[in-house]
């Protein structure tokens, strides 16, 4: 699809905002997503070319079909069946999950990699109030893609 690395950066941070949303909602320490199995696993994940799911996703990108992917692969790309067990969870806990929920679509068929990032771009840039002990400081959008 040919992103600009801002556009990447964007979705790859918005997609760790969303794991850390649901993570905690659901009683995961913050700390653990901050480390290695965390932020280093979707790092690697993200932007490693030896990526199983990386792979998957390109292959998306490009115009290719999910059947005939999974087809040529030898291993599996675990982020394929897990995607909508992961918006099951957003849907019990009343997150919201853009990006996330893209991925979900795409692998379902319900969309196209480039109508995702056109609507994940075009999503409101809303500043929002922290909830953290209690403060009224705002933070910033989640999601920033200047092409």
């Amino acid at each position: 699809m040919h992103l600009g690395n801002n556009c990447m950066a964007a979705l790859v941070a918005q997609g760790c905002s969303e794991i850390r949303w649901l993570a905690t909602k659901m009683g995961a320490k913050p700390t653990t997503l901050s480390g290695l199995s965390g932020s280093g696993d979707i790092m690697l994940t993200c932007f490693v070319n030896l990526s199983r799911n990386r792979n998957v996703g390109l292959r998306l990108g490009s115009g290719e079909k999910l059947g005939e992917i999974l087809d040529s692969m030898n291993q599996v790309a675990e982020g394929v069946s897990t995607a909508g067990a992961v918006i099951a969870l957003a849907q019990k806990y009343n997150v919201k999950l853009p990006v996330l929920t893209a991925v979900a679509r795409i692998i379902d068929n319900e969309l196209t990699p480039k109508r995702a990032v056109m609507e994940l771009m075009n999503l409101p840039q809303r500043w929002r109030k922290s909830n953290r002990n209690q403060s009224k400081r705002m933070e910033p959008p989640n999601l920033f893609c200047h092409t």
